[in-house]
């Protein structure tokens, strides 16, 4: 495996930055505060091409820039308004995964963090396949980042915000609630003290706004 050939030093102010992308770095075992690709990008160049339909420069910017206008969030918004059966129990599933009160989930209304958190995470595997450069990376990031405390309030609203929207668009709460419960209480797992996993206290370490 070839590693990167200069470190890039990340700012405490960058890393704050990319622990809005926290929950599914974790999840695909990638460093939380760092974005050194230490591995050849041909996993990444596969993985966007095929999830995002992303190959080139424009590609990018096209999913990035409707990740950035929340464009999955909206769609998804209005069925919190009137939550039906299923959505409740989305919604109490995701309260014992994290060990918090159901009370505590429905004051979410909102699922902005479901694109955030991907806007995130998919402008740094974008500046690692080259479709973007770092500069513009770093842009991205910041504009979700500042989207983020306009709308949100904690880290809390945001985990929560994220699960619902990952719910909400069909994915299993089982396949990344322990990596949110982790992150959320800041607290490792048996798993994840096994694999050594790094700074799962982001939450505590950086604040929100």
């Amino acid at each position: 495996m070839s590693k990167t050939k200069s470190k890039i030093v990340v700012s405490e102010s960058q890393k704050r930055k990319l622990v809005f992308g926290a929950i599914l770095s974790y999840y695909r075992g990638e460093s939380i505060l760092d974005i050194n690709l230490v591995s050849d990008n041909e996993e990444y160049i596969e993985g966007l091409a095929n999830w995002w339909g992303i190959t080139n420069r424009e590609e990018a910017l096209d999913v990035l820039n409707d990740l950035l206008a929340l464009k999955k969030s909206v769609g998804f918004d209005p069925l919190l308004v009137n939550p039906d059966t299923e959505l409740n129990e989305i919604k109490n599933e995701i309260a014992e995964g994290l060990g918090i009160h159901f009370a505590e989930v429905s004051k979410v209304t909102t699922t902005y963090a479901w694109d955030i958190v991907r806007l995130v995470v998919v402008s740094k595997y974008s500046y690692w396949c080259k479709y973007i450069s770092e500069e513009e990376m770093w842009q991205i990031i910041s504009s979700g980042t500042e989207k983020a405390k306009e709308i949100g309030s904690d880290w809390k609203q945001y985990t929560i915000s994220f699960l619902l929207g990952r719910c909400i668009h069909g994915f299993n709460l089982e396949d990344v609630i322990d990596e949110c419960k982790e992150l959320y209480h800041s607290k490792q797992s048996v798993l994840s003290w096994v694999f050594r996993v790094k700074n799962l206290d982001v939450y505590k370490r950086y604040s929100f706004k």
